[in-house]
């Protein structure tokens, strides 16, 4: 499937703020399951853009706009070409075995491991207690967990956030999609099962474009691609951009800034199927917004975050996008 992918976030400020260091995780990369067949990135106020790539191999767009501004718009549009096989079955065919050596290789041992948001916690404990049994195969394991986490969490937007750790999560049995996700990659660690979190897009009617779901690491296979939100194996409609060890390693959108004023985010994406590639996609103004209804917004306003030193004009933590 080919698709066309329109992600702006939007930054506006009550006050001019300055001294902005921003970082963007929106370039789909291009592996066995997907092509990126091109990305652009714009940024309003222009500045200029230093690519690295992170420590999970994530592409990163760097840039930092010293003079003083009250609006910050960065656009990121690409276009990917998903090519994703189905590996269910032959997930039937791998034994459960949390102490094979497949289980333990370099690439796969650091989500093994607790990170920032997904903390062993007795909570957690309780939720795999039931969970810890032999299975007939590793595809059987892997269902048995997504029942369990789909069992217990409510879908409900507005009621965590961003930076809400899985004990949290625990505690209120409900959250979205990234929430869903740490519990499934918390449950799938403690179990002896690496799993990483994944960010990206999906394309169907009815859902958010912006989504996150799991890696879990199957041996022979390889990572393989899971939903925990719906409890199903993911397909062609899913768009990759970015993974680690839960959502504080992928932020579409990370950064910090210097002033005293309110700030507000607004967010708006659209996944379109298309035929081919647009003969005007270069242009900014020809496929920009105004979107369809079918495109997705977040908008959120905070009166204050977190400051990384004293005094009106400190740097603040910018806010995050957080995936639903």
């Amino acid at each position: 499937m080919l698709f066309l992918i329109q992600h702006e976030t939007k930054l506006s400020y009550s006050e001019p703020v300055c001294e902005t260091v921003f970082e963007v995780r929106m370039s789909p990369p291009s592996d066995e399951n997907q092509t990126n067949l091109g990305y652009r990135l714009k940024i309003t106020p222009s500045a200029p853009v230093t690519i690295n790539r992170d420590g999970f191999g994530n592409r990163v767009d760097l840039f930092n706009v010293l003079t003083p501004y009250r609006e910050l718009v960065i656009w990121a549009s690409s276009v990917v070409r998903t090519h994703r096989p189905s590996v269910e079955p032959r997930l039937t065919e791998i034994p459960w075995d949390p102490d094979h050596d497949d289980l333990k290789v370099i690439e796969a041992g650091e989500y093994l491991l607790p990170s920032p948001l997904v903390q062993s916690c007795p909570a957690l404990l309780e939720f795999i207690d039931p969970l810890s049994g032999p299975a007939d195969s590793m595809g059987a394991f892997i269902r048995r967990i997504m029942e369990a986490v789909k069992g217990r969490l409510t879908y409900e937007k507005k009621v965590t956030t961003a930076r809400t750790p899985v004990s949290e999560v625990l505690e209120l049995n409900r959250g979205v999609c990234q929430d869903f996700v740490h519990l499934f990659v918390g449950a799938c660690r403690s179990l002896g099962l690496p799993a990483r979190y994944v960010s990206g897009y999906v394309s169907d009617v009815g859902e958010l474009a912006t989504h996150a779901w799991c890696q879990v690491y199957a041996g022979p296979l390889g990572w393989v691609d899971l939903d925990p939100t719906r409890g199903t194996f993911i397909d062609e409609s899913f768009i990759m951009l970015a993974v680690g060890r839960d959502y504080s390693d992928v932020p579409p959108n990370r950064g910090v800034w210097k002033g005293s004023g309110d700030e507000n985010i607004s967010v708006s994406v659209k996944v379109e199927p298309i035929s081919r590639i647009p003969v005007d996609w270069t242009s900014v103004s020809a496929i920009q917004a105004p979107w369809s209804s079918a495109s997705w917004v977040q908008s959120e306003r905070a009166a204050a975050r977190p400051r990384f030193m004293s005094g009106q004009n400190s740097y603040r933590q910018q806010q995050g996008q957080q995936q639903q």
